[in-house]
């Protein structure tokens, strides 16, 4: 019956009839693995062809105890940017855990603004322009309209540790903080 569970409750909150994807724009990348790119919502994961990775990974990510009551709070004060990119391997492991922590916690998905990118980094809207996109998935935190950290590419710890401690406050670096990229 646990593997039935977590299959359910993803179906469940992935039909909302309400909520279609977004146009987007189809590509290729050098090495023929096909991508979209430019502002998305979590219906252009659950619809896009090539996105069989974010099913199987979504139902495999175990949330850990007690993390949804110590995190639900401040998170929901929060406002996140999500920059990703549906050809990337980092993307595909991290993306699906990212978003069952943060729908689990009764965020409100209206704040989440959620982009995919090239391989460069880039969508045509320039939508990463001035926000130092280095390495995919990005995950920045907002409280009261100013960035106060961001997760990059891959964890220093755990995905749902390093979540928690920039949630909470706590002093936290990922990978790539000292890169800076001239916009």
């Amino acid at each position: 019956m646990k593997k039935i569970i977590p299959l359910i409750t993803f179906i469940l909150l992935g039909c909302n009839s309400s909520l279609h994807p977004l146009p987007v724009v189809h590509g290729e990348t050098m090495e023929g693995e096909p991508f979209i790119m430019g502002k998305i919502n979590r219906q252009n994961l659950l619809t896009y062809e090539h996105s069989k990775w974010f099913y199987e990974e979504y139902n495999r990510y175990k949330i850990p105890n007690g993390w949804i009551e110590k995190n639900k709070a401040s998170l929901n004060e929060m406002s996140l940017k999500l920059f990703l990119g549906t050809w990337c391997e980092d993307s595909e492991r991290e993306v699906p855990g990212m978003l069952k922590l943060i729908e689990f916690s009764g965020f409100d998905l209206s704040k989440i603004e959620m982009y995919a990118v090239s391989g460069e980094k880039h969508t045509l809207e320039n939508y990463e322009k001035g926000l130092n996109i280095t390495n995919v998935p990005t995950l920045i935190f907002y409280k009261n309209g100013k960035e106060i950290n961001r997760f990059v590419e891959f964890p220093n710890f755990s995905l749902a540790k390093d979540l928690e401690t920039i949630i909470q406050g706590e002093s936290y670096k990922n990978p790539y903080h000292e890169i800076q990229i001239n916009e």
